[in-house]
């Protein structure tokens, strides 16, 4: 019988536990065209109903990990079909997974807004503002909204003005301050 060093039964005795606790390589393919499709619709740069259908398939990739931006722009695209129940459900399904989100709170107050459910909303515009959500200014047109449904309308217009100091060409707050008429008044002694 033949003996061998100690040394190499040692390395010969390891070696499948080397092999077996190498990384395993994992090749995850996305379908990046359906994501894509997803996002421009929901930006207004694509057919908004084909946009639906690439965020449906995109959803249904179980190793998808940005699901949380695909439904919020799901949701976009819902409320813009007039699917106003969906896109809540997207909005909220977005935050369940990501509650950092700021976006998605913003985009929940403003169909909340539109369905007259102010407190919630005002819970998500301020949700929105304090994570410094990139649509800021549809925040402040929201909460202004809101301020002048409960007759705050000094607060409204400062809030309209937020909105157009933060996007200059935001058509909805600018309809808005056009019917605004700003009185001096003079001061009593």
């Amino acid at each position: 019988m033949k003996l061998f060093p100690v040394a190499i039964v040692a390395a010969l005795i390891a070696l499948p536990t080397a092999i077996q606790a190498a990384p395993q390589v994992q090749q995850v393919i996305y379908n990046v065209d359906a994501v894509g499709k997803c996002s421009d619709a929901a930006n207004g740069q694509a057919d908004i109903k084909e946009g639906l259908k690439a965020c449906d398939l995109a959803l249904s990739d179980p190793a998808m990990n940005h699901r949380a931006a695909l439904l919020l722009d799901r949701g976009v695209i819902q409320v813009r079909l007039g699917n106003n129940d969906a896109g809540l459900k997207d909005y909220s399904g977005a935050i369940a997974l990501d509650d950092r989100l700021g976006d998605a709170y913003v985009s929940r107050a403003g169909l909340l807004v539109e369905m007259k459910r102010y407190g919630e909303a005002r819970a998500d515009i301020e949700q929105g503002m304090a994570l410094n959500a990139s649509n800021l200014h549809v925040a402040y047109f929201n909460r202004a909204v809101i301020e002048e449904e409960s007759g705050d309308v000094k607060a409204a217009y400062r809030d309209y003005k937020q909105a157009v100091a933060i996007k200059p060409d935001f058509e909805p707050a600018l309809r808005e301050l056009a019917r605004f008429k700003l009185v001096k008044r003079s001061a009593r002694a």
